[in-house]
């Protein structure tokens, strides 16, 4: 077998191994992380000045669709601020045990309908007062024929940890591709090198 293509095949498997291990350290828990805390999109759309439509798209790691969310005739908004109460340790019951810290408080958002169900959704509870108030003033008062808004129900863990899970994982997969074209050899920690022979 002539040794050019042998090494092209080399590093072809090579990248191929480079990316699924980039998806599997990296991209599987930042899909965790979202899981829990994800991002939406709101986009209303004025069909004509008193009725407005309104589909909402959950999202993993940003950009990932999981679930779609549709309501006709938007007739406004609900939102309350849910209280994360005390942690406390030594107990398995909420009223006794010392206190060890507070839970976060989450932000819910309904946008009802005139027949549908009302959406329900989290959102940062630092944003909601905002995004409540573009949505009202869209609803009564725009002329805009759309409106698209993106929101997060935590932002330390819906976007800052993903987020940087995400990047370190493009910094570790584009130097191990830089490493595998140039044909330097990928270095293990600690310092070993490893060479394919």
């Amino acid at each position: 077998m002539n040794p050019i293509v042998k090494e092209e095949k080399s590093k072809l498997f090579r990248l191929i191994k480079a990316l699924f291990g980039c998806i599997i350290l990296f991209c599987l828990p930042g899909l965790y992380v979202t899981f829990v805390s994800p991002s939406f999109t709101i986009e209303l759309t004025r069909i004509n000045q008193e009725y407005v439509d309104a589909i909402v798209i959950k999202y993993l790691i940003f950009f990932v669709p999981v679930s779609k969310y549709t309501a006709t005739n938007i007739i406004g908004t609900e939102s309350k601020i849910i209280d994360g109460g005390l942690i406390r340790n030594g107990s398995t019951s909420n009223t006794t045990g010392q206190v060890t810290g507070e839970a976060e408080d989450e932000g819910l958002l309904l946008l009802n309908a005139v027949q549908d169900e009302p959406i329900e959704l989290y959102i940062s509870p630092k944003n909601i007062d905002d995004v409540v108030e573009e949505i009202k003033y869209f609803i009564t008062e725009s002329k805009e024929s759309s409106l698209r808004l993106w929101v997060t129900s935590n932002w330390k863990f819906g976007v800052i940890l993903p987020g940087g899970i995400l990047l370190f994982g493009l910094a570790a997969f584009i130097s191990t591709v830089w490493a595998i074209i140039a044909g330097q050899p990928l270095n293990r920690g600690g310092g070993t090198q490893i060479r394919e022979v």
